[in-house]
């Protein structure tokens, strides 16, 4: 149970929150501002299952605890409480009230909802390109959304401030190749994206015509049942 592979994704979701319940198989994660969520199929990494596990405030303390123990350490829930022991050493950690964490209580249903969405943009964005805009955020510290522009095939993601009055403001674009049928313009919170996990992902555009409203859909690329949802403004 929360073998390594596990924890270290753990460590990962808790770049977006240090607020969540964990279950089997999945769990779902969501920032504090509630506009970015991420999914982990916890059953591709560890076919050991669990109860709900209500962490609030708390997953870096629960991941530290792990980190104490070797990887053959023997774990075990009863109730509300976690012991973890190997040799001679061993704890108890006392769960948080999922009833008490009902803004963090989430399920897949939102991902499943999503990719039945039309996409109008598909694109690859590498660890690369992720690294460079994260990076260029400390550089142009003015500049606070990632703006998402879809244009003849193509998609470029820059740094900018759309709210700024002046006509000039410091630039930083990387433009990908995509797979387009819809011209358009969103953004998101710099801060949004400088959480995300650095990876590779396939990123699709979804777009609900009914409601006229966007969203961000991140499949990642080497880890099967890692997704990230974001909200967008136009």
């Amino acid at each position: 149970m929360f073998n390594k592979n596990v924890i270290e994704v753990l460590q990962q979701v808790n770049g977006v929150t240090n607020s969540v319940i964990l279950k089997y198989p999945q769990t779902v994660a969501v920032s504090e501002s509630q506009d970015l969520m991420l999914l982990v199929d916890i059953s591709k990494l560890d076919d050991t299952q669990f109860p709900e596990i209500g962490l609030k405030d708390s997953l870096s303390d629960f991941l530290a605890l792990f980190k104490l123990f070797p990887e053959d350490r023997s774990v075990q829930i009863e109730g509300n409480t976690i012991d973890i022991a190997s040799g001679s050493t061993s704890s108890s950690y006392i769960m948080d009230n999922i009833a008490l964490m009902d803004a963090y209580n989430k399920d897949p249903d939102q991902f499943t909802k999503t990719e039945g969405v039309p996409s109008v943009a598909t694109f690859d964005i590498s660890l690369d390109d992720i690294k460079s805009l994260k990076s260029a955020t400390g550089v142009f510290k003015d500049l606070s959304e990632v703006i998402f522009k879809s244009q003849d095939g193509d998609m470029k993601i820059s740094l900018g401030a759309t709210n700024k009055f002046n006509a000039k403001s410091n630039t930083f674009s990387v433009t990908k190749q995509a797979n387009t049928s819809k011209e358009f313009e969103i953004k998101i919170p710099v801060d949004n994206f400088k959480m995300l996990p650095a990876s590779e992902y396939t990123v699709d555009v979804k777009y609900n015509s009914s409601r006229d409203s966007y969203r961000i859909l991140m499949t990642n690329k080497s880890l099967e049942g890692f997704k990230i949802l974001m909200s967008v403004k136009v």
